[in-house]
């Protein structure tokens, strides 16, 4: 059991601390002043490997996200103690319900948490007291944890409500910022650039699209989003060059084209316009979903002034150029 733990700890980014965990106090009705080192004690018992039974580690967690909400530290340690869990069962029921305590430890943190606030200080194994960077962990637990095995159970065949498409009752991310949100936009990015056909592109579709209606604070960072996980393939699937091509061993050429989403080939007119026939016919239902989110990218409300400096902006302008190709008439 501690070789699943405590990886999945060390895969967050923390440093190993050694210590032996406080006893777990009866739940109280208000959050005691100690719940961050409580908590803390088994994360890092199970870096120190003496806590091996996930069951206590479940408990303790939920504990502290039922009973201290806006208590951002209790809320990030609790992610983290979420994180380890995580590996601990291949029953899809069971892991859907940690991510889902994973979840709202995330988002009780973000709404919690505020730039006034003080980190807390919390003992180490040597007896010092260090600063605990909350914020910062359960954004790691987002990104390294929850994502990931969100995808996972989704191949497992079991598809979580946060990437099913099920409208949220509200927002997982507060208002006051945008960055672990940007993150998260980032990550599924990176997962699914490229890969029309993996099945994780619908999923990333089903979440930003579901975050968009849910969070309307931040609606230019999910109408970018948005705009490039359809833009950019439209992009891909339109851009077609006509290259001259010098044989230097027989001294003669030739002009073929390519396009960067087929194997390296060449192309004469015939082969390329049937080939653009067909690609086309994929990147018009992505250019239709994009053109909602690029104008609302780009059409800003009156009297509001767009940083024409800002690299979102061009981007945004080169897929705009994209989904037009698909309007020109053919040649």
């Amino acid at each position: 059991m501690p070789n699943r733990l405590i990886p999945a700890l060390l895969s967050l980014g923390f440093a190993a601390f050694l210590a032996v965990p406080a006893a777990r106090a009866e739940p109280a009705a208000a959050c005691p002043a100690d719940a961050e080192q409580t908590l803390f004690d088994m994360e890092t018992a199970i870096r120190q490997g003496t806590q091996t039974d996930p069951a206590p580690i479940v408990d303790l967690a939920e504990w502290g996200i039922e009973t201290c909400p806006d208590r951002p530290d209790v809320q990030a340690i609790a992610s983290t103690l979420m994180s380890a869990a995580l590996g601990t069962s291949a029953d899809p029921g069971t892991v859907e319900r940690y991510l889902t305590l994973l979840l709202t430890a995330v988002r009780q943190n973000d709404y919690a948490w505020n730039t006034k606030q003080k980190p807390s200080m919390l003992k180490q194994a040597d007896g010092s007291m260090q600063n605990y960077f909350g914020y910062n962990a359960a954004t790691g637990a987002l990104l390294n944890s929850a994502i990931p095995y969100l995808i996972k159970l989704g191949n497992a065949g079991r598809l979580h409500k946060a990437i099913s498409g099920e409208p949220y009752a509200s927002c997982p991310f507060a208002d006051h910022g945008d960055f672990r949100l940007q993150q998260e936009a980032d990550l599924w990015d990176r997962t699914v650039k490229t890969r029309l056909d993996h099945p994780g592109f619908s999923w990333a579709e089903n979440r930003l699209t579901a975050l968009h209606t849910a969070c309307p604070a931040h609606k230019t960072d999910l109408d970018y989003a948005l705009a490039r996980l359809y833009g950019q393939e439209v992009e891909r699937l339109t851009r077609w060059d006509h290259n001259y091509n010098e044989n230097m061993y027989f001294g003669s050429g030739g002009w073929n084209w390519t396009n960067p989403s087929l194997p390296a080939q060449v192309f004469d007119d015939a082969q390329m316009k049937a080939q653009k026939a067909e690609l086309d016919a994929i990147a018009r239902p992505l250019a239709e979903k994009a053109r909602r989110y690029i104008d609302g990218y780009l059409i800003m409300p009156p009297g509001v002034m767009r940083d024409l400096d800002d690299d979102r902006y061009h981007k945004v302008k080169v897929w705009e150029k994209a989904v037009q190709r698909l309007d020109a008439p053919a040649e």
